[in-house]
């Protein structure tokens, strides 16, 4: 990390400069630990608009609250806060993957009963019937997301819940609908076998 640019800057020194308020020790420690934290970042991520994302709001935080903790390696502290970060994007990105697949999986069931009058009608009675006995919550969640297409954040921020819970919301409806369906074209195909 230490190279011959930054040999005569000891981060003890600009720890204690920036913890004064020293623009030009902040300066110092940005550029020597950008793009190394970049680097270590994008390995991770592979994704640079998110990557320098994170590296800006490592710096940011290093501004704003290094005079309130207790900092003994820099090096070894903005590692940690890069890691956090990219941890969260991990986080994110998975959450978000499984709300669109499970949106697809949603979508795909009206797709394979499209063109059969009798079978569509069938499955919206059903789906219809199973959303009307809904835990009241779940329910008013469940017709924002899929009948009037509002995100996860909208419905949040309207029914004054957090993200994660009405995330948590849907994925259980979406599980259980899931399974309500594949019984019910189950018993169809075994009604359709017995006809023939």
């Amino acid at each position: 990390m230490e190279n011959d640019k930054y040999a005569s800057h000891h981060d003890e020194s600009l720890l204690a400069r920036l913890r004064e308020g020293d623009l030009e020790a902040f300066n110092i420690l940005y550029d020597k630990y950008w793009s190394v934290l970049l680097d270590e970042s994008y390995k991770r991520l592979e994704d640079l608009a998110s990557c320098e994302e994170i590296v800006q709001d490592v710096f940011i935080e290093l501004w704003e609250h290094c005079t309130k903790r207790e900092i003994h390696n820099l090096g070894a502290y903005l590692f940690t806060c890069m890691k956090y970060k990219v941890f969260e994007i991990y986080k994110k990105n998975k959450r978000r993957n499984i709300l669109i697949e499970e949106k697809h999986q949603f979508y795909e069931w009206q797709e394979a009963v499209e063109g059969d009058q009798y079978a569509e009608k069938d499955l919206k009675s059903l789906i219809e019937q199973w959303v009307a006995n809904l835990p009241k919550k779940r329910k008013e969640i469940f017709k924002m997301r899929y009948l009037d297409g509002l995100t996860t954040k909208e419905i949040s921020d309207l029914t004054e819940t957090s993200q994660n819970t009405v995330q948590n919301h849907l994925s259980v409806s979406i599980q259980k609908l899931k399974k309500l369906v594949i019984q019910h074209f189950l018993i169809l195909l075994l009604i359709l076998f017995d006809c023939k």
